[in-house]
Parts: structure tokens; C-alpha cells; sequence
């Protein structure tokens, strides 16, 4: 399925179609890519920053690294904000007692100022390339087991430099073919 869609990409592009990256929607919120990734964007709303303790920062920094380091290699990570002008301060009156009250009119007030006031949205992308084929087959090429065997105790053995030379000039060829 995934070489007919590259093979219908035209070399000199006619058609938006042509100049888009995305190739099917294979799942709820899941896109393939004409590269061979797959590609899922999500809406988010993080923490008032502006607000938070240097400890609240370097606590929620941390949380993010843990959780980004554990992706692996074949991840790629796109994050947008997109500012728009907001669009009404709402008129419900929700405040019974007076200090409450008078700290919403004051609000309301510098809401009404034309072209002062945004609202931000966040979008995280993560894409993930699979490993090619070829490279797949390089890698065990790479590393030889003894004896033929699969067993994790065994010594991987190296090749020699033409083996592996011939073995690298393979790989670019099969991906020269799949393209």
C-alpha cells in the first residue's frame, strides 16, 4: 500500500495533494505519511508559567525530560502556539460579594480595549519514522552471531571491511529501489 501511494507522488508536482506530507488517515487521530512515519497532533493547555515558583518550573521541566528521553530514537517532536484574538468577556455576573465584584468590572473593562487581548493555543506533534527495511537488514548484517544462533549469550562477530562495505553499498541500493 505504501509503495503504491510514493509511486503516485508525481516527481514534478501538479496538485497541492502533491506538496502535502500525509498519505492516509490510518486511525481515529493517526496519520501515515508519504515518507513512511505516522504522525499524531494533540491540543493542550499547560500550567500558568508566568505564575509558577522555581521550584514548580525545575519539578515540571524534570517531568518532561523523563518522559521525552524515554522515546528512543525515530521520534520527532513539533510544538506550536497559535495566538488568537479573544473573542468576548462574558456578561454573567458571578460574583455576590463587592471586592469580587468590582475586581471583574475592573477586568471587564480592559477587556473591551480592541486588539489587547489573546488567547494561546498549543499543539504537540509527534512523529515516528519505523526503521527501513534496510536498515534492518544492515543491522543484523552488522552484528553475526556464532554458530548461526539467536542466542543472547553468544559474542556478535565482526565482518570484514569489504563484507561490510558490500553489505552498506546493498542497503543504499534497496533503498534507492523502495523509493
Amino acid at each position: 500500500m505504501l509503495c503504491l501511494i510514493l509511486q503516485n507522488t508525481a516527481k514534478n508536482p501538479d496538485r497541492i495533494t502533491d506538496l502535502l506530507p500525509w498519505a492516509a488517515l490510518i486511525a481515529p487521530g493517526v496519520v501515515l505519511n508519504k515518507d513512511g512515519s505516522y504522525q499524531r497532533t494533540l491540543r493542550f493547555r499547560g500550567p500558568d508559567l508566568e505564575s509558577s515558583t522555581d521550584a514548580e518550573l525545575v519539578a515540571t521541566t524534570a517531568r518532561l525530560n523523563n518522559a521525552l528521553k524515554r522515546l528512543g530514537s525515530g521520534w520527532a517532536i513539533y510544538i506550536e502556539a497559535r495566538r488568537s484574538q479573544a473573542q468576548r468577556y462574558s456578561e454573567e455576573n458571578r460574583f455576590e460579594d463587592p471586592v469580587s465584584w468590582l475586581v471583574d468590572l475592573e477586568r471587564h473593562e480592559l477587556f473591551k480595549r480592541d486588539d489587547e487581548n489573546f488567547e494561546s493555543h498549543y499543539y504537540l506533534t509527534l512523529q515516528f519514522m519505523p526503521p527501513s527495511e534496510a536498515a534492518n537488514k544492515l543491522s543484523e548484517a552488522m552484528v553475526k552471531k556464532e554458530g548461526g544462533k539467536k542466542s543472547q549469550d553468544s559474542k556478535p562477530k565482526k565482518l570484514s571491511r569489504k563484507k561490510t562495505a558490500e553489505t552498506s553499498k546493498a542497503a543504499v541500493r534497496n533503498c534507492r529501489e523502495i523509493r
